[in-house]
């Protein structure tokens, strides 16, 4: 675990967080039409939502690993990040509407990230080296 945290060059995190919002980006703006028709059940796309900000809540507390009174900078960003992706979705017309209910769920994905990475890098004592960033 000390290693994956640890030792994964900041470059390489880097790029797979940049990867990995430009995904969360290009699945929130694609048009109404290009998103498949999958039947699922009611608010699915809810639990899409928590887990794709839970992922991108992880990625970037991993990519970022920093003291704890540094990461409200990126729960911010985080939770700014889904709101200018609903904004957009109005803007751009694209048959995509501005939903509280998905912001929710984008916040509560967050929430889990947030719990599973404090709990992870206190299992593993990574905490230590959280506090030299």
């Amino acid at each position: 675990m000390h290693k994956l945290f640890n030792h994964i060059p900041f470059r390489a995190k880097l790029f797979l967080s940049f990867l990995y919002i430009s995904i969360v980006m290009l699945l929130s703006l694609l048009p109404a039409q290009d998103l498949p028709k999958v039947p699922l059940f009611p608010y699915a796309d809810k639990l899409i939502h928590i887990g794709m900000y839970f992922n991108l809540a992880i990625i970037l507390l991993w990519t970022f690993h920093s003291k704890p009174t540094k990461r409200i900078t990126l729960y911010a960003f985080i939770l700014l990040w889904g709101l200018v992706m609903e904004i957009l979705q109005i803007l751009m017309r694209s048959g995509r509407h501005f939903s509280w209910l998905d912001i929710l769920a984008n916040a509560t994905g967050l929430g889990l990230g947030i719990l599973l990475y404090n709990y992870l890098i206190n299992r593993f004592k990574l905490h230590k080296e959280a506090s030299s960033s």
